[in-house]
């Protein structure tokens, strides 16, 4: 029965790999962790790239979406939002759970496609073998000059004021928050995903908020003056003498906060249960996301709610054998394609839950 209806809940839903780009494993809780690359040792998905790869159409989702779709044709203009952010050698890229998988990869995307710094944030640093990896590769270039290593513990408060006090005094601007940092379970080594209510285990289910939606909202909260502005663009007078001149202040591209979220947080779409903690943790964060959204739009910062789908990390590793053909994407694939939706977005869509395709989920 259980195997039943996981594998209803996995094909049905298509949920969610957020790696636990989280870096390193407590004792008693197994935090899923992944490895990104362009090979895949253990995946049907060994012989695709991103560019090969043909995804399905996302599932319909039930419930009334009250956001539209993401409108694709906005990010191509070299006026978007997007284009002048990924062009600003200025600009500052945070990823929370860089250290593998989905948040490895948009570290990767980021030197790629755009010019900034790019502050790369996860537990362990050291122990981060992909990310060490990456880094020895590019030892004497420009691009490992643009790639900072902060510790972060999303588990403790210390320690995201002192990775947020750093960034401040390093870079006093933030443009990109990706809060890629999450945790699953297997099922056989942690309590999670929990198949029914006698699963439950109270620590498990605090630990599902902490890293999955409270670590990621109190960073927003301290990134936060970092990435609001004034609406209007500043207008000072220089005197020069005899002379005045006005002075036009640069005014920045909106900042966006980016959490990866998952469809089984979708309350509406939920109609086969199970993965109680998982399930409620991404609920919590898609609100906060929203709530976030209403006040941040204000002071130019958006934000967003993302599923990346079904990615061939270690997360989904435990459940792949139940996901159909086609439907296990290659990291490659999932980055591009969420990078895609965030580099699209307008206003419209800031508070929005979205998935890899841009197709508005609802709550």
């Amino acid at each position: 029965m259980h195997q039943v209806a996981l594998k209803r809940t996995l094909t049905a839903l298509a949920f969610t790999s957020p790696s636990a780009a989280y870096g390193g494993v407590r004792p008693g809780f197994a935090v899923s962790s992944v490895t990104a690359g362009t090979k895949y040792s253990r995946s049907r998905n060994r012989l695709f790239s991103s560019s090969s790869f043909n995804a399905p159409e996302p599932p319909q989702s039930k419930g009334f979406n009250v956001y539209n779709d993401i409108d694709f044709s906005v990010s191509t203009g070299q006026s978007s939002q997007s284009s002048i952010r990924n062009s600003d050698p200025d600009a500052v890229f945070v990823i929370n759970g860089a250290s593998r998988g989905i948040g490895l990869q948009f570290l990767r995307k980021l030197l790629k496609d755009t010019k900034g710094n790019i502050v790369a944030c996860c537990r362990s640093p050291d122990d981060a073998i992909g990310l060490q990896e990456l880094l020895l590769s590019l030892e004497g270039s420009k691009s490992r000059d643009r790639i900072d290593l902060i510790k972060l513990d999303i588990e403790n408060q210390d320690s995201i004021e002192q990775a947020v006090l750093e960034i401040e005094r390093k870079y006093n601007r933030v443009d990109l928050l990706l809060n890629v940092a999450g945790i699953l379970g297997d099922g056989k080594n942690t309590p999670g995903p929990e198949r029914s209510l006698l699963k439950i285990e109270k620590g498990w289910l605090e630990k599902s908020f902490q890293v999955n939606v409270i670590g990621p909202l109190m960073l927003s909260k301290e990134l936060a003056p970092l990435m609001t502005q004034k609406r209007r663009t500043t207008k000072k007078k220089a005197s020069n003498k005899d002379n005045e001149e006005l002075i036009v202040e640069k005014k920045r591209p909106v900042a966006i906060i980016a959490n990866l979220s998952a469809r089984v947080g979708s309350i509406s779409d939920n109609f086969l249960g199970g993965w109680y903690s998982y399930r409620m943790s991404k609920a919590a964060l898609n609100q906060a996301t929203r709530t976030l959204a209403n006040e941040l739009k204000r002071e130019s910062v958006w934000c967003v709610a993302l599923h990346p789908g079904t990615t061939d990390t270690d997360l989904s590793a435990p459940f792949q054998k139940n996901v159909q053909e086609g439907r296990l994407f290659p990291v490659e694939f999932t980055v591009d394609s969420l990078m895609k939706v965030i580099d699209s977005m307008e206003e419209e869509n800031t508070g929005g839950l979205y998935d890899w395709a841009g197709k508005a989920i609802p709550f």
